[in-house]
């Protein structure tokens, strides 16, 4: 752990590898519990009690993923034009590729067309919505890349300050007044629209790596976590019994919980990651490294190999949820780094996945 700012000049940040894996795993954790879920109504109590406890174990995992990014990209320095060119050119493609993939693969009305026809339709319907539900993280991105170079200017002018008036603007109109819209009889007419959605973790990512890890921070942050770990997942229970209307309230990646719960994730990675690279681990920082160079890849390609899984009965469902939850997450893990490691080894193909 350390008493200092991490230096934002060294090339390679092995504690932020360690976060972005973890984030990949959990996003692998979150889909799988889901499909527990989602069953509510035909499966035991127990097995679905079980789905709920990893689902709260998995909802930091999206937030983890652009608060690294926030803590990475910021601080760059680079144009405007050379930055839209870097990142749009390593998105873009890869979005629109495995887009329509899924489109295809879901089989989403294009029997009959003429190719112009399914082409119109492709664009309407990547336009409209993610092709796959995962891909909503990409629409998100492109945002977050959009504004990346305003935020920049509060960087490189070392005004801090205004990028944590953002967040307290962000948490108070966006989490918080999320939560006090549902209790209270009353609507709060301001509305900030996008800036109080996901851009809010990708700006405090950077803010909490530029904060000193000390010890005390670290036992909060514990605490924190399990107390909203325990908050969040009693509390979908309880609505899951008495209320099913709510049963997905608390479980919303903006809900105040969830951000109590993703922050606090956020610092104890940090803190394990930092104090597992503190010395040299040559082996161990290559698979960190190897795992995050795959990690966009796995991320766009774990629904095809969860999905194949369901079909072969190596789903969560097929065997007690406690155990096959913890199993389909690993094996779809293993599957898709395997999966992207042979795709990179491809000419061109590998700009699609990298």
């Amino acid at each position: 752990m350390q008493d200092t700012p991490v230096s934002q000049s060294d090339s390679r940040h092995l504690w932020a590898d360690f976060v972005r894996n973890i984030g990949i795993l959990l996003v692998i954790l979150g889909h799988v519990s889901g499909m527990v879920l989602q069953r509510d109504d035909h499966i035991p109590f127990l097995d679905w009690l079980a789905g709920d406890l990893f689902n709260v174990i998995a909802r930091a995992c999206v937030p983890l993923l652009f608060m690294v990014s926030g803590a990475l990209l910021l601080p760059k320095q680079e144009s405007v034009g050379d930055f839209y060119r870097k990142r749009f050119r390593r998105v873009i493609f890869p979005f629109l590729f495995w887009s329509v993939l899924y489109l295809l693969w879901n089989r989403a009305g294009f029997e009959g067309y003429t190719f112009f026809n399914a082409l119109k339709t492709i664009i309407v319907t990547i336009v409209v919505a993610p092709a796959e539900y995962h891909l909503w993280f990409m629409y998100e991105l492109f945002g977050m890349y959009m504004l990346t170079p305003l935020f920049r200017k509060a960087v490189d002018g070392q005004r801090e300050t205004v990028l944590w008036y953002f967040v307290a603007i962000w948490f108070i109109f966006g989490p918080l007044k999320r939560l006090f819209q549902t209790y209270v009889p009353y609507d709060i007419i301001f509305d900030l629209g996008y800036l109080t959605g996901y851009i809010g973790y990708f700006v405090l990512g950077y803010l909490l790596v530029r904060i000193p890890l000390k010890k005390w921070m670290v036992w909060t942050a514990a605490v924190v976590y399990i107390a909203s770990a325990l908050f969040t997942a009693g509390i979908t229970a309880y609505n899951f019994i008495y209320n099913p209307g709510k049963t997905e309230f608390y479980q919303n990646l903006l809900g105040v919980n969830i951000v109590f719960l993703s922050v606090s994730a956020y610092i104890l990675l940090r803190a394990a990651g930092e104090a597992i690279f503190s010395t040299p681990r040559p082996r161990l920082g290559k698979i960190a490294v190897a795992l995050t160079s795959a990690s966009f890849g796995m991320y766009l390609v774990h629904v095809f190999v969860l999905n194949f899984l369901r079909v072969k009965n190596l789903g969560p469902l097929d065997g007690p949820t406690i155990l096959m939850i913890p199993f389909t997450t690993l094996l779809v893990f293993a599957i898709s780094w395997i999966i992207i490691f042979f795709l990179q080894k491809i000419p061109y193909v590998r700009a699609l996945v990298a």
